[in-house]
């Protein structure tokens, strides 16, 4: 996973912690080009709060020769996801999913840039928390080769064509180009739960896998 090395820096974000005495954590990280893994930490307070993205200073400790986090520079700390709790709950519930299907030590870049980008999204206040959670997953399901072609899947399950298009739409453009399909007025043949629905059938893929 790190070439043996003894000093590593690796980039990525906090997906969970759990405390381990008054002074020590106990830290899942998800890490460009190595993946999902968890270790031990001191415990660095505001730093290491889930959900913040930054750099990770990895050392291996001589007797068992595991890493521990020797230091944590935090880029990005999502604020603003923990002032609105729906928001909040979405990207823990993401996480706590992460750490259930994505095996330990195996990279996957491409799903934690999914993942950043999403969270920047979910600050978008005129994107619907469940249309950034659904393409969330989506994407996630593309990634992994686990996703049906979307718009007869969709259509099979009573999704109508207006809303298989904007599904389509959701998916295929960047997440740059995501604030725009929300600019304008959604059509009154679009249900509101439109995207809780459609989230909910792309978790199920992940539960089958």
């Amino acid at each position: 996973m790190f070439n043996d090395e003894e000093y590593i820096t690796a980039k990525g974000v906090i997906l969970n912690r759990k405390t381990m005495g008054e002074k020590n954590l106990w830290v899942t990280l998800f890490l460009e080009d190595a993946g999902l893994i968890s270790l031990s930490s001191k415990n660095f307070m505001g730093e290491s709060e889930p959900l913040s993205w930054g750099y990770f200073f990895l050392q291996k400790m001589k007797r068992t020769a595991k890493y521990f986090i020797h230091d944590i520079d935090i880029r990005d700390d999502m604020l603003k996801l923990r002032q609105n709790r729906e928001i909040l709950l979405t990207a823990i519930d993401w996480s706590k999913t992460l750490m259930k299907y994505l095996p330990a030590e195996q990279p996957d870049n491409d799903l934690l840039q999914n993942l950043f980008w999403s969270m920047k999204l979910l600050n978008v206040p005129a994107i619907p928390v469940d249309a950034v959670s659904w393409r969330f997953f989506w994407l996630w399901l593309e990634g992994w080769g686990l996703a049906p072609e979307l718009a007869p899947f969709h259509a099979s399950n009573s999704f109508n064509a207006e809303e298989v298009s904007l599904l389509s739409r959701l998916a295929g453009v960047n997440h740059n180009e995501v604030p725009q399909l929300f600019t304008v007025s959604v059509s009154p043949n679009i249900r509101g739960n439109v995207f809780k629905v459609a989230e909910k059938l792309a978790k199920n893929f992940l539960n089958e896998k």
